[in-house]
């Protein structure tokens, strides 16, 4: 009976992941909903358009989700996420939000690219049209989604009367909040921006978007460097496992230091073993990543750092594990010269208030560039705390930090005295710029 029972779960795996690989044909109708997401106080839909540049080229049906505690007279916090967090859908799990924004209302927004949603439009003839799915799941159209969401919330009166909103953006969505205050700020107040970066500024001062490894771990990195000639065609497979060790903050930079001055500086060979985490792995990584619900990643990935790997890509080492591993995901993009969206943003207009959180010890971005975005803004205080990517340090007090912040703003007593009493390293402060 268990071998029936088995070989049936293999053959409807089979099937779904068959399924998987098959570019969309159809979409969600303009008049229904998903059967495991119906339409009620919490989960709005609406019909947006495909393309905002040729609006007669039709639309899609779209959704929102408010949070449980949502409270509409009070102040309102749009949880934007971009082409590369995948976590919004029906059936989501809203602890990770709750525990990001205690207290406070939240909107999240279903994106464009992700699945469900995803466009036929982009796979004429069954396959990627690269210039397409740059255009219709770019981060251009995801701004004006955003903003045709805050409308029907002011429609459906789910906002103060002045319809103004609050943003929090981390990691690529910080970006993609920049890029929302670039066309919309003067509808939001506050803006809290966590271990983000910003590609124009980065280009202005000479960085690449990506933070240096050898800037965060130089030891580490010239010992990866010295290694080098061992790798046997695993260059990708290598970087991958430092860059999402790297993510995990002190935990996995010590589990580096222990690959890397242990099994890989006497033999390469060992550091398979770790691969076999999915979370390390590159071969799962880059299977997930050929299949069309992940284009819209793609899109993103290259937006961001598109510009860096067709200027020198092969000048990169371990020094940008990132771009090595993402050179492989976005060969097509960068052979094909695919069109890159014009990143370069306006922040002096916004006179809203902007508070920036960077971690210390964080892979992906310097803390320079926190400090950078938080310059470029008028009303603006850069926070840096302990922690890597994930600010995994210091839970209470950075929800705490969050909480005062939307509630009650920069200038407030308890946000200012929080501030002022950061467990954070002596560089980083909460000053105003």
């Amino acid at each position: 009976m268990l071998s029936i029972f088995g070989a049936a779960g293999g053959i409807w795996g089979c099937r779904r992941w068959h399924a998987a690989q098959e570019p969309p044909d159809a979409r969600l109708a303009l008049d229904a909903h998903y059967p495991d997401m119906p339409p009620d106080g919490h989960h709005r839909y609406l019909n947006l358009p495909v393309d905002y540049t040729d609006e007669s080229s039709g639309r899609f049906r779209a959704f929102y989700v408010l949070s449980p505690n949502f409270n509409p007279k009070g102040p309102v916090v749009f949880f934007l996420t971009d082409g590369q967090m995948e976590l919004v859908g029906p059936g989501m799990d809203l602890s990770f939000v709750d525990e990001q924004l205690p207290g406070v209302s939240y909107v999240l927004i279903g994106h464009r690219g992700h699945s469900p949603t995803l466009f036929p439009e982009v796979y004429p003839n069954g396959k990627l049209d690269l210039r397409r799915a740059m255009n219709l799941y770019g981060s251009w159209q995801r701004v004006e989604d955003i903003e045709r969401v805050r409308q029907d919330m002011v429609s459906a009166k789910l906002l103060p009367s002045d319809g103004r909103i609050m943003v929090f953006g981390a990691s690529g969505a910080g970006v993609l909040a920049q890029q929302y205050l670039h066309r919309y700020g003067e509808h939001v107040t506050r803006t809290l921006l966590a271990a983000t970066g910003a590609p124009d500024l980065a280009h202005q001062h000479g960085w690449t978007y990506a933070r240096n490894f050898a800037e965060l771990d130089p030891e580490a990195a010239a010992s990866l460097s010295e290694i080098a000639p061992l790798e046997n065609g695993r260059r990708a497979s290598l970087a991958y496992m430092v860059f999402q060790l790297g993510r995990q903050g002190q935990s996995g930079l010590a589990t580096l230091h222990k690959i890397v001055h242990g099994e890989l500086s006497h033999n390469p060979l060992p550091y398979a073993w770790y691969e076999l985490h999915p979370s390390l792995s590159w071969a799962l990584r880059r299977t997930l990543l050929s299949l069309p619900a992940a284009d819209a990643a793609k899109v993103r990935m290259y937006e961001l750092l598109g510009s860096d790997l067709q200027r020198a890509a092969s000048s990169y080492g371990y020094d940008l594990p990132l771009y090595l591993w993402s050179t492989e995901v976005l060969r097509n993009f960068l052979h094909q010269h695919a069109p890159l969206p014009n990143l370069q943003l306006d922040r002096s207009r916004y006179q809203g208030e902007v508070l920036v959180i960077a971690g210390k010890d964080d892979v992906v971005f310097s803390p320079a560039i926190g400090k950078a975005i938080a310059l470029a803004y008028s009303r603006a205080i850069f926070l840096l705390v302990r922690g890597g990517h994930r600010l995994e340090l210091d839970h209470e007090y950075q929800r705490a930090v969050r909480k005062a912040f939307f509630l009650h703003g920069l200038q407030a007593r308890d946000t200012a005295s929080l501030l002022d009493s950061s467990p954070s390293p002596a560089e980083g402060g909460g000053q105003p710029q």
